[in-house]
């Protein structure tokens, strides 16, 4: 873990420059960051709440369209945060050739730099949704301080699989259009559009497996200020330490051929 720490301060001036290039000559600039996902949760909302009548079980009272499309993005800011920085690490080593074949510094400063870029946008998407909840829903709540604990976690998940992805999608050129596929079911294998309580016993167990189900359910429960088990965190939370291990290791067993392949 030290080596994450160190390189921290080293990897905001990437994040910053890739931020500032990827909305560079837009009309709306960084608001892209925002009116993106608020389109997505605006159409999944009218489908799931409009024409299949969907309700959040476990909700005390009705749940009405502000509080289902609230708890909507709460789940989608945390699976898109993820999915963003899985499919573009599966190019991120081909994608800064120049830097990897030129320059000689720790690549994982590149991963570190990803996650800070997706970070920014998740970081704007919470303000809107705290915006949401004070103006137009219950207001603020002391479970808000969960927050500290989920998103640190989300972020560590979120390297694993910059590290991982990024060391074998040199070796693995499929990877590119494979990992966006696999992204794509997970969404419906995540409690994003409902709680994890509610999904048919059938399929629970994938849910169990999905590492992005412990995260999103709390941070969920944190804006909302729901109940949540916290004595099932343990074990995720240590699946996702080891697989940060398990990726750096890959990572620095397989940068050797990363010159050669990009």
């Amino acid at each position: 873990m030290r080596w994450m720490v160190d390189h921290l301060s080293l990897a905001w001036p990437l994040a910053k420059r890739d931020v500032m290039a990827r909305y560079r000559g837009s009309a709306a600039g960084l608001l892209w960051a925002l009116l993106a996902p608020l389109a997505m949760v605006a159409i999944y909302a009218l489908v799931f709440q409009g024409v299949f009548q969907a309700r959040w079980s476990g909700v005390a009272g009705p749940s009405n369209g502000i509080d289902y499309a609230a708890r909507l993005f709460a789940g989608l800011m945390v699976y898109s945060a993820v999915v963003d920085v899985a499919s573009r690490a599966t190019r991120l080593m081909q994608d800064n050739a120049n830097l990897v074949k030129r320059v000689v510094f720790p690549l994982e400063l590149l991963c570190v730099a990803l996650v800070m870029q997706t970070a920014v946008h998740t970081a704007l998407q919470m303000l809107v949704l705290a915006a949401m909840l004070l103006v137009l829903g219950g207001g603020a709540h002391w479970s808000w301080l969960w927050l500290l604990a989920a998103w640190p976690w989300i972020l560590l998940l979120q390297l694993a699989l910059a590290i991982g992805l990024a060391a074998l999608g040199c070796y693995l050129r499929d990877l590119q259009h494979i990992v966006p596929l696999l992204m794509s079911g997970l969404l419906f294998l995540s409690p994003v559009f409902y709680p994890s309580s509610a999904a048919p016993k059938g399929l629970r167990w994938l849910l169990e497996l999905n590492p992005l189900t412990a995260p999103i359910e709390l941070v969920r429960a944190a804006w909302f200020g729901d109940a949540f088990p916290w004595s099932s965190v343990a074990l995720p939370f240590a699946a996702t330490l080891l697989l940060l291990a398990a990726a750096h290791a890959l990572f620095v067993r397989l940068r050797p051929g990363f010159a050669d392949l990009v």
